[in-house]
């Protein structure tokens, strides 16, 4: 496994109408550079999500369950030799992501059940094992979408565009056929993370276009989908 990383943020989501988003989309691009992965458009991610044989993770975030927690598989390439592995607590606004790379076939155990497959180091490694063998963690939703996104060295500030939101009662992380239903179509979704306050012009510049705060995360509303 490479070296683990662990960031600790605050994270906003907002859902927004195909001419708020591109009014969105225009302003950005008028102010702030696009990450390195958007400079030629939006990019590709799927996640794997995983939860309890009690859907645990879906259900807390129905509730409004100030701490809650995650734990996805997620590529950018269905080709790439390696997946990232993610656990992402929160606690109101605040996030906590814990992250670590598996090769490919670590990735494809992971997904058949073998929890073998994680190395017996790293805060990542061990807090995976423990909601896998400790809370029988399987795959719940397949989720597909693409991302165009903007950064602001301030706070490290993070804008994101999130459209074509996709998913699928399916573990095949790395299929290309899987057959994928819209979730939020024509819908985007704004995500607005950061470790210090934002600049009033950037609050301002959000603010100008009209937005729903959005309180259900991509995967329950994929699960309220698809089950």
């Amino acid at each position: 496994m490479a070296a683990e990383l662990q960031v600790r943020r605050y994270e906003e989501k907002y859902l927004l109408s195909p001419v708020h988003a591109a009014a969105l989309r225009e302003l950005l691009d008028g102010v702030l550079p696009r990450d390195r992965y958007s400079a030629g458009g939006a990019y590709y991610i799927r996640s794997l999500y995983f939860d309890t044989p009690s859907s645990a993770d879906f259900h807390d975030k129905l509730l409004g369950v100030s701490e809650r927690k995650k734990l996805r598989l997620r590529l950018y390439d269905l080709q790439a030799p390696t997946v990232k592995l993610e656990i992402k607590a929160k606690r109101a606004k605040n996030s906590h992501k814990q992250s670590a790379v598996l090769p490919r076939a670590a990735a494809q155990q992971l997904i058949a059940g073998d929890a073998a497959a994680l190395p017996g180091e790293g805060a990542a490694a061990r807090a995976a094992w423990a909601l896998l063998q400790g809370e029988h963690r399987a795959p719940a939703a397949l989720i597909d979408y693409e991302r165009t996104a903007w950064v602001f060295p301030v706070g490290r500030a993070r804008i994101t565009l999130d459209t074509h939101v996709r998913a699928a009662k399916s573990a095949d992380l790395f299929a290309a056929d899987v057959p994928m239903a819209g979730v939020l179509d024509p819908m985007t979704i704004l995500e607005v993370k950061y470790d210090q306050p934002l600049p009033p012009w950037v609050k301002r510049m959000l603010a100008s276009v009209p937005a729903t705060a959005l309180s259900v995360s991509k995967y329950a509303l994929a699960r309220a989908a698809l089950y």
